[in-house]
């Protein structure tokens, strides 16, 4: 496994989030029409917020592939956590299905390096989070390292034994 690279077991459980902002059943039924969602990161107690990237990422992801569905897991406007640096803080990204996690690998790859250009020389860091639906089982997919190295470092992995 990639050093990089965390891989776990999880539970999707976003039913504190739906009751500490009220989210409605029409957004919570986004998780069965969509094929990625960008989803909110529980930083404390109850304070819940979307990555710094998360508006940008999806304009670039419906702009790039729009036979795909991108949303946000939100009712109205989303609180974003703004960190001041230029390291890369992607969204807590869930994937309908496996089959789709190289797609979307590919996408924050893309992304990446549109986001680099005219930086190439800096030492950037990539910060990212998929949640992916396989069967009965659901995986945490988490990154944090090098922007340089990230799509080589998913390229290592055998998505499918995951």
């Amino acid at each position: 496994m990639e050093k990089n690279i965390i891989v776990k077991e999880t539970e999707i459980d976003f039913s504190d989030y739906y009751k500490q902002k009220n989210i409605s059943m029409e957004v919570q039924s986004k998780f069965e029409c969509a094929n990625f969602l960008a989803v909110p990161y529980k930083y404390e107690q109850h304070e819940y917020y979307f990555a710094q990237e998360t508006i940008d990422f999806l304009k670039f992801c419906r702009s790039q592939s729009p036979e795909y569905s991108f949303d946000v897991l939100a009712e109205d406007d989303i609180q974003i956590r703004s960190l001041h640096s230029f390291d890369i803080w992607m969204p807590v990204i869930w994937v309908a299905s496996s089959v789709l996690l190289p797609f979307i690998i590919n996408m924050v790859s893309s992304y990446i390096y549109n986001k680099m250009k005219g930086r190439e020389r800096e030492d950037v860091n990539v910060d990212v989070t998929f949640l992916v639906k396989r069967e009965n089982e659901e995986k945490y997919i988490h990154y944090s390292g090098d922007a340089k190295t990230f799509k080589e470092s998913f390229e290592k992995m055998d998505l499918n034994k995951m």
